[in-house]
């Protein structure tokens, strides 16, 4: 997910967090991220935040987001992971 502000990111991780909704998050301020947007190509300096969670959070993760996201069109978009040191992963699948 990208966030206009380090501040904007770290509230949706909190309530994400709250909710149950993902075990922990990355929160990376500084991306300069180039876009096309209504009438023209665009720049911004954003905040990605990289979530860890389970695929059965994802719509209930997209909504919140919106809910609390400033833009209209948030990047909220998920790669799954099929290998990767299996006790983290069962932490994840522990905590949401």
């Amino acid at each position: 997910m990208t966030a206009p502000t380090k501040t904007e990111a770290k509230d949706i991780v909190l309530a994400l967090l709250e909710e149950g909704l993902i075990a922990c998050a990355n929160i990376i301020p500084g991306v300069e991220s180039y876009f096309s947007w209504e009438d023209g190509i665009n720049k911004a300096n954003e905040t990605v935040v990289i979530f860890k969670t389970r695929v059965k959070n994802e719509d209930k993760i997209i909504r919140l987001v919106r809910s609390i996201h400033s833009y209209d069109c948030p990047c909220i978009v998920f790669t799954s992971l099929q290998h990767g040191n299996r006790d983290f992963m069962k932490w994840v699948g522990d905590m949401c």
